[in-house]
């Protein structure tokens, strides 16, 4: 039924316009508190996921370093073998792509023996990386403890040029993400939230873009 504002006094008036004017408070803060919740939520949620990024980020840099450091900055180790005698090594690298995982071969300079090896490979649900693979394979070869964060290390949540992403929605497509890409569009995966929406990033190694 609604309100005739005409048939009510001036004291009736007033009241009814207080009761509007605390109702519309009432309203307005509540909607204020809504939205500043779900803002909080979104922050939080964007904070974690920068936070995992970077977090994954400075793993890859310290494989890479650790890699360096373990072979000698490209000069060979020196591998003590089981009959006690020393010998020097190079470190060679198998990468299979395909099959997620990364060898690590201790070959000796004069002989070519393999004298060790060290096997990574990426878990189903986790992205692949060929430089967290390296550090873990390398050191298994060498026979050193693994960091928890190699085998722990955060999941991408920022796509980026030379990512490889695998369609959500038909797990049989896999695309490498090119320069210059801003969507998710017939098919083709890209560098805006769709593409994180609609795919998974299954291979964030991007050596060819030089990373």
């Amino acid at each position: 039924m609604g309100i005739d504002l005409n048939a009510m006094g001036y004291d009736e008036l007033m009241a009814h316009g207080d009761a509007v004017m605390e109702a519309i408070k009432k309203r307005m803060f509540q909607e204020g508190f809504r939205s500043a919740k779900q803002a909080q939520r979104k922050l939080a949620k964007i904070n974690t996921e920068k936070s995992a990024q970077a977090r994954r980020d400075e793993i890859v840099e310290q494989s890479k370093a650790d890699v360096e450091k373990l072979s000698n900055y490209g000069d060979g180790v020196r591998y003590v073998t089981g009959t006690g005698s020393v010998a020097t090594c190079k470190v060679e690298f198998v990468v299979n792509s395909d099959k997620r995982a990364v060898v690590a071969l201790l070959k000796g300079l004069r002989t070519g023996k393999v004298y060790a090896k060290g096997i990574a490979k990426a878990a189903p649900d986790d992205c692949f990386n060929v430089h967290i693979g390296k550090a873990i394979a390398l050191r298994r070869a060498l026979g050193l403890k693994v960091p928890d964060e190699y085998l722990n290390a955060p999941q991408p949540t920022e796509v980026r040029v030379g990512d490889v992403v695998r369609s959500t929605v038909d797990k049989s497509k896999e695309y490498v993400i090119a320069k210059g890409e801003k969507a998710w569009c017939d098919g083709m995966a890209g560098l805006s939230s769709m593409a994180a929406k609609y795919g998974r990033i299954i291979n964030d190694s991007r050596e060819e873009v030089g990373e």
